[in-house]
C-alpha cells in the first residue's frame, strides 16, 4: 500500500530532522557562550579575591592599577558575552518554534497516512467478508441441489 502523498511526507521529516540539527547547533552554541561567562566570571571572583589578599600586603600602585583595568576589561566581556547569549537564546527560542511547526506539519501527514492505510485494510477486509459470504452462500446452493 501506497501513500499518495509519501513524498510529501518524506520532504517534511526530512524538513524536521534539518531544523533538529540546527537547533542542535545553536544550543551548542548557547552552552558554550555560557560555559565562557561562566569561565569569565570564575576568573573574576579568582582574581578580585587574589587582589584583596594582596591589598592586604603592600602592593605597588602600578600593579594595582593592572588588576583594575583587567577586572574593568572582565566586565566588558561578561556583559558583551550576556547580550550573546540573550541573543543566542532567542535564536534558539524562534528554531524552537519553526522546528514544532515543522513537527506538526508532519505529524498531520502521518495522521492522513494512518487514516488512509485503516480505510484501505477496511476496504479490504470488506471484500473478504464478501468473499466468504459468496461461497458460503455456493456451499449452501450446492448441497440443497
Amino acid at each position: 500500500m501506497t501513500f499518495r502523498f509519501e513524498t510529501l511526507l518524506r520532504l517534511r521529516k526530512n524538513a524536521e530532522n534539518l531544523e533538529q540539527k540546527q537547533m542542535a547547533e545553536m544550543q551548542n552554541h548557547l552552552y558554550a557562550r555560557q560555559n565562557e561567562m561562566q569561565e569569565l566570571k570564575s576568573s573574576g571572583l579568582k582574581n578580585n579575591e587574589e587582589l584583596q589578599t594582596r591589598l592586604q600586603q603592600s602592593i605597588p600602585g602600578r600593579t594595582l592599577g593592572l588588576y583594575d583595568r583587567y577586572l574593568q576589561s572582565l566586565g566588558i566581556q561578561s556583559g558583551l558575552q550576556e547580550q550573546i547569549i540573550s541573543e543566542t537564546g532567542d535564536q534558539v527560542e524562534a528554531k524552537r518554534s519553526e522546528l514544532v511547526e515543522a513537527m506538526k506539519k508532519r505529524r498531520v501527514l502521518e495522521i492522513l497516512k494512518d487514516r488512509e492505510i485503516l480505510k484501505k485494510k477496511y476496504k479490504v477486509l470488506k471484500e473478504e467478508i464478501a468473499l466468504m459470504d459468496e461461497m458460503a452462500s455456493t456451499r449452501w446452493q450446492m448441497r440443497n441441489l
